[in-house]
């Protein structure tokens, strides 16, 4: 498979040459400057538009992109493809142009990491209809650098320039590298992130968690989306702690937040609210809501022996429009259903 810088896995290094020290120091002074404050950032896709800016302004790389794989992080359901970042230069609305030659290519392979150059090729070098494409665009070297997280490869940078400059190989290397370290260090921020966010005894959110989710879709809802708001609660587990012992309780909250786990999607929240209280939050019509209330229930009753819950329902953009007031009515209604329960 070629890789993606359409070098079709020729060589590296191939008639190159090395930068004088006095360039290369001056290259590597102008690195570390404008990357210290990488670390900075807050997402990948901030990190590849300041690794651009320094390849473009900097070191005159007139085209590029980066290639990323998004890992599945902690309550992400799909699997994550491969999409072009930060693209710039020769081609004008070159993302969906890219994306879709990404797309091809992983048709043809599912890894498009196997095959980098590591280093600047000549136009010479590559083959003919390589060559062609690159003349249409006025290139006249390219090449592709993998990005690493550890010692796992998880993208690739790819650069092209309208000059003939292969003597810098090793500074795009080493670009690479510190866009790795940074990438890194963004997925140890993340892990701790979603650690302080998770519930340790059920896996679900906890009600940090589950209340940063829910604000976040609140700032981006529409004002005709209708989402199901339920507070779930265990009948009687007081009783099974007192009678059953504690590690049986344990188990019948991890079932319970399980159960009502299971079944939604992505983008739908699951949450401990504390003690033996769970919220959900799934975007559904109205008319709907008692439905989806009662199959939970029944689905608890059915699959645990001896447990049964509790559920007081509210929808967003209907029963109100503020978390307290969508919380106050399912709160109320989950009263009224305790009452039912308990007679």
């Amino acid at each position: 498979m070629k890789s993606h810088d359409d070098s079709g896995g020729i060589p590296a290094g191939k008639g190159l040459s090395i930068m004088e020290d006095r360039d290369l120091q001056f290259a590597l002074t102008t690195l570390i400057r404008e990357s210290r404050h990488w670390a900075s950032v807050h997402r990948g896709l901030e990190l590849f538009y300041r690794a651009r800016d320094l390849l473009k302004e900097h070191y005159h790389v007139d085209s590029g992109y980066f290639v990323y794989k998004k890992t599945a992080g902690w309550g992400t359901k799909s699997e994550q493809q491969f999409r072009v970042y930060a693209p710039w230069g020769i081609l004008p609305g070159c993302e969906k142009v890219l994306q879709k030659e990404v797309d091809r290519q992983l048709l043809m392979s599912p890894n498009p990491l196997q095959h980098v150059s590591e280093d600047w090729l000549n136009i010479l070098d590559v083959p003919h209809p390589v060559q062609k494409r690159w003349q249409t665009w006025g290139v006249q070297t390219g090449g592709s650098w993998l990005l690493y997280i550890g010692q796992d490869p998880v993208g690739l940078m790819v650069l092209r320039r309208r000059i003939l400059k292969t003597d810098d190989g090793l500074l795009m290397s080493l670009v690479a590298r510190q866009v790795s370290l940074v990438m890194e260090l963004l997925r140890y921020r993340r892990a701790a992130e979603e650690a302080s966010q998770q519930d340790p005894l059920t896996g679900v959110f906890n009600r940090r968690g589950a209340m940063m989710r829910i604000e976040t879709l609140v700032r981006v809802r529409q004002a005709h989306d209708h989402w199901v708001f339920v507070i779930f609660d265990v009948n009687h587990f007081k009783e099974i702690n007192d009678q059953r012992g504690h590690p049986q309780g344990d188990r019948v909250l991890k079932n319970v937040a399980q159960i009502l786990s299971s079944d939604l999607r992505e983008g739908d929240i699951c949450g401990r609210w504390g003690g033996d209280e769970f919220v959900v939050l799934l975007k559904s019509p109205e008319a709907l809501a008692p439905e989806i209330v009662s199959r939970l229930k029944t689905k608890v009753a059915t699959t645990l022996r001896n447990v049964s819950v509790s559920a007081g329902w509210a929808i967003w953009g209907i029963d109100g429009t503020s978390f307290d007031d969508v919380y106050h009515v399912a709160d109320r209604r989950l009263y009224q259903d305790k009452k039912i329960s308990s007679s």
